[in-house]
This record gives structure tokens, sequence and C-alpha cells, in this order.
């Protein structure tokens, strides 16, 4: 029985991927991770509550200069990634690799451009290790 997955897709509706299918399409469900994290970054930016009193920075820029980067992500599997585990350990190292050059080079005083990106890795991580899990829009 091949694994599967379900997510909310850019317009709030549901996508259900096969690992199989993953492997061989994923972009289409990064996609959905990036569109779900890209509107609650638009909810932070439309609220004054996450904006910092001191700073006047809104979290939510923060959150879409992650997005920004992980948008530089190949996501069409590579020669040899035909296999879902392998593809979605490249995209982890892929997204740990992001990771790494926002928290050098991005202003994140608050730690929500990160936290983005961990929200999206950790998705994609626990996919992997448990076919069961079931990816929902965030409150």
């Amino acid at each position: 029985m091949p694994l599967s997955l379900e997510a909310a897709g850019p317009s709030g509706h549901r996508i259900r991927f096969s690992l199989t299918r993953l492997a061989a399409h994923g972009r289409p469900y990064f996609l959905a991770q990036l569109a779900e994290q890209e509107a609650e970054a638009a909810r932070h930016l439309g609220d004054s509550y996450w904006t910092d009193s001191r700073t006047g920075r809104n979290v939510g820029l923060d959150e879409l200069q992650a997005i920004g980067a992980m948008k530089t992500i190949a996501l069409d599997p590579r020669p040899g990634e035909e296999d879902a585990h392998i593809y979605l350990s490249r995209l982890l190292a892929d997204l740990d690799d992001v990771a790494s050059r926002f928290r050098a080079a991005a202003p994140d005083p608050d730690g929500y451009g990160i936290a983005t990106i961990g929200t999206v890795a950790r998705r994609l991580a626990a996919f992997g290790s448990d076919p069961s899990v079931r990816f929902r829009s965030a409150p």
C-alpha cells in the first residue's frame, strides 16, 4: 500500500499525494507548505499584535524572507532520487542549508523566520518517519 499525505493547497482545498508521487512530483506538496506559511505571514502582517513595539518590525516580514529563501530549493527530483526517502532526505538537507544561510544573513530578531523554515522541515521529517501523519492548515 503506498504511503500518502494530505496538505492544504493555496486556496485551502485539500491535496493528497502518495509518497511515490511525492518523489516524482514533490513540487506541489512543497509549494503547498510554502503557501500555508505565506498565508500565516500575511495574517501576521495584517495584525499589529505581531509588530514589535520597540523596533516596529512585524514578524511577517521575517517569515516572508524565510519563505523566499526556501523557494531557492530545487524541487524536481534529481537522478537517483526516484526513491521517496532519498528525495525527502535531500529536501531536508537543502532546508538545513537554507536555515544555516538564513541564520547567518537575515535579520530575524524574534526568530519567526527561522521558525518558518523549521516548520516546513519538521513536517517533511515527520512525514518521512510516520506515513500516517496528516498536515492541516495552521490555526
